[in-house]
């Protein structure tokens, strides 16, 4: 279809109606998305007593074991604990986290925070609790909304299917902006001494362009991480894709008392000799295992780790690894979907685009609906 007569039209009516009517959607995503950039920092800002401590003039973290038998204390009979993640910098707590199981069935996740110098626990909180998402710190009510809209994580493929149609209405206004007299540099600046109605027509455009592959970046990944299975299946396409890797079982030795976390970290060292302790993923029942996550420098995940090793919690023999370093072109995919849409597989930098590209649809909207206007009133007038 030319640029002219019914191709661009049938374009500029389906960029419009999506505009005015999923906009206002992508409005709230977007605000939450930006904010969530920075998820880590603004957790700790607003907890910092629970999430900060004091640094020592020369830091020196006490023995994991030692972590974990303060959080043990503090834990109720009836918790069970599930990981410890180290500190993500030299004035950040440790944090131990356990589930406790009501009655019901009905879980809830809680985090002890540890001072690493000390071992002493300074605090506890509520971390999550199935739909009850106002039970649960902010910035997890921010990410709920993010991704749900709040109406639960059954109902999160209606923020996918707003996605997919926000995506499409990128990429038809990309092709709307194109200037028609080739006259690019145009269409990237603002004529910030005409009219007002102007103003608000070139900002609009100015800001789709220039934010219009880091929008449509954030909206593919977005969509990829909530129909998971379907994303799963087209990566397959690209090459194999296994399956979660199993850590495997522990077995008990007679008369042997299980090792301890420090021990088991050090039989995982011997397979990443090198990179950042993340997490320990603690043993569940009598033949659980050890799951000991080492982060490595070019590791683009931030809040997780690819580089995982499960250890036998009697013999401390290394059971089963998972390396990022051996992933294949489609498994390399799936790593990068999620630091790709929050920003943290490029630090400072990556978190700072992302939250301005969280805050471009609210500047597209206004000036839309300010163009749409316009034009409604353009129309009457010639009526």
């Amino acid at each position: 279809m030319s640029r002219t007569g019914s191709g661009r039209e049938i374009f500029l009516a389906t960029h419009r109606i999506i505009g005015l009517f999923a906009g206002a959607i992508f409005v709230l995503i977007g605000l939450s998305g930006a904010l969530l950039a920075f998820r880590e920092d603004i957790d700790e800002w607003l907890n910092a007593p629970l999430m900060r401590v004091e640094s020592p003039t020369r830091p020196a973290m006490r023995p994991l074991d030692e972590i974990f038998a303060a959080a043990t204390a503090a834990i109720p009979a009836d918790g069970r604990p599930e990981r410890i993640t180290l500190p993500r910098h030299s004035r950040a707590a440790a944090i131990v986290s356990y589930m406790v199981e009501s009655d019901d069935l009905d879980s809830y996740f809680h985090q002890l925070f540890v001072d690493p110098y000390t071992a002493k626990v300074i605090g506890s909180r509520l971390y999550s609790h199935g739909d009850d998402v106002f039970s649960q710190p902010f910035v997890q009510i921010v990410m709920a909304f993010h991704w749900t809209l709040l109406l639960g994580a059954n109902n999160a493929y209606l923020v996918g299917a707003v996605g997919i149609l926000l995506f499409f209405s990128v990429l038809f206004g990309l092709y709307l902006w194109r200037p028609r007299n080739g006259r690019w540099r145009q269409g990237l600046t603002i004529k910030w001494g005409a009219s007002f109605e102007r103003v608000a027509y070139d900002a609009h455009r100015c800001v789709g362009a220039y934010f219009a592959i880091l929008l449509l970046a954030t909206l593919a990944t977005g969509v990829a991480m909530i129909f998971k299975p379907a994303t799963h299946s087209l990566a397959t396409l690209i090459s194999p894709v296994r399956p979660e890797p199993d850590f495997g079982k522990s077995t008990p030795i007679p008369g042997r008392a299980p090792i301890g976390i420090d021990a088991a970290v050090a039989s995982a060292e011997q397979i990443f000799p090198t990179g950042r302790l993340h997490w320990i993923l603690l043993p569940s029942g009598e033949d659980g295992v050890y799951v000991v996550g080492e982060q490595s420098a070019d590791e683009p995940n931030r809040t997780k780790t690819f580089r995982n090793v499960g250890v036998d919690r009697y013999s401390g023999r290394v059971l089963q690894t998972q390396d990022r370093g051996e992933f294949t072109a489609g498994e390399t995919l799936l790593e990068w979907l999620f630091p790709l849409h929050c920003g943290e597989a490029f630090g400072a930098l990556g978190r700072t685009m992302v939250l301005l590209t969280g805050l471009a649809p609210l500047l597209l909207y206004v000036t839309g609906v300010l163009r749409w206007r316009h034009k409604r009133r353009a129309r009457r007038r010639t009526i």
